[in-house]
């Protein structure tokens, strides 16, 4: 099960609308590349903080983190045949869904075993350390961002004994194509066992 967020300004159908999510699926389980999962999009823009400057430093996690943890999971893992465990959950998105990702994961490490953030910032050890250790960690942006901070973040993390993979999209920004390919190179990554 991955949970899978969008970015700012956007909603639950910008996945499937701009992301081709669904597609990217289906080609990838058509292929053979991976077992067929389940993806929740969730409306993620639980804030009231306008654009602009500073704007992100006053985001506060705390609403979209207990619609996520407190009631969508259990909602999701009552009404669908799933493995209601940390093994088998996955969160990631792009952009401001990195960000949340990223905040929920450090603040809920017994949730998720898999974290994915898409132009969405990077992880460290120091702030990974004495948590549930994830299985696998996947860092990407375009060649167009900032992929040095993404290199050199998957360096420490694996140095410090974590799996962390990061991918770089050739030619690309902070756009969908990016996002795209991501998700088509970390779908496979998922749920192996």
């Amino acid at each position: 099960m991955l949970y899978l967020q969008h970015g700012w300004g956007e909603d639950e159908t910008a996945w499937s609308n701009q992301g081709h999510a669904n597609l990217i699926m289906d080609n990838l389980i058509a292929t053979g590349k991976i077992q067929p999962f389940i993806i929740v999009m969730t409306y993620g823009m639980t804030n009231d903080v306008k654009p602009g400057p500073g704007a992100f430093k006053s985001f506060k996690i705390d609403y979209f983190q207990t619609v996520l943890t407190d009631e969508l999971i259990p909602y999701v893992d009552a009404s669908f045949r799933t493995r209601a465990d940390r093994v088998h959950r996955a969160m990631g998105g792009l952009s401001m869904g990195g960000m949340e990702t990223h905040m929920i994961t450090l603040n809920k490490p017994e949730l998720f075993a898999y974290y994915a953030l898409l132009s969405g910032g990077t992880y460290s050890p120091d702030e990974l350390k004495d948590k549930a250790k994830p299985k696998l960690i996947f860092i990407s942006c375009g060649s167009k961002e900032r992929p040095d901070g993404v290199k050199n973040a998957v360096v420490a993390l694996k140095g410090a004994g974590y799996d962390a993979v990061s991918y770089i999209s050739e030619n690309t920004a902070h756009e969908f194509l990016t996002w795209r390919r991501s998700l088509y190179e970390l779908a496979p990554l998922l749920f192996k066992e």
